[in-house]
């Protein structure tokens, strides 16, 4: 979690001076997405067969989770933003 604010900050004042308008904030929402995709799926193997009930909170986590995968770019596309900021 604190990986994930500390890019997200760091991409925001870059971003906000003009420095980095592409690769950090790329690297941040793929960063946290991935990351919030493995915390909602460690909660749900936790729960077990619970875990995909409607109703428990860590269904409807998992299930919002999965969206920051997709919205935005997905994560794939992200991938390609980062490769080719970095090839150049």
């Amino acid at each position: 979690m604190y990986a994930g604010r500390a890019m997200v900050l760091q991409a925001a004042e870059a971003y906000d001076t003009g420095e980095d308008r592409k690769l950090g904030p790329s690297c941040a929402k793929y960063f946290c997405s991935e990351m919030a995709g493995r915390v909602a799926d460690r909660a749900v193997q936790v729960f077990g067969g619970m875990g995909y009930m409607r109703g428990v909170v860590v269904e409807r986590l998992y299930r919002d989770v999965r969206l920051f995968r997709i919205y935005e770019g997905t994560s794939q596309i992200q991938q390609v933003v980062i490769a080719r900021r970095l090839l150049r």
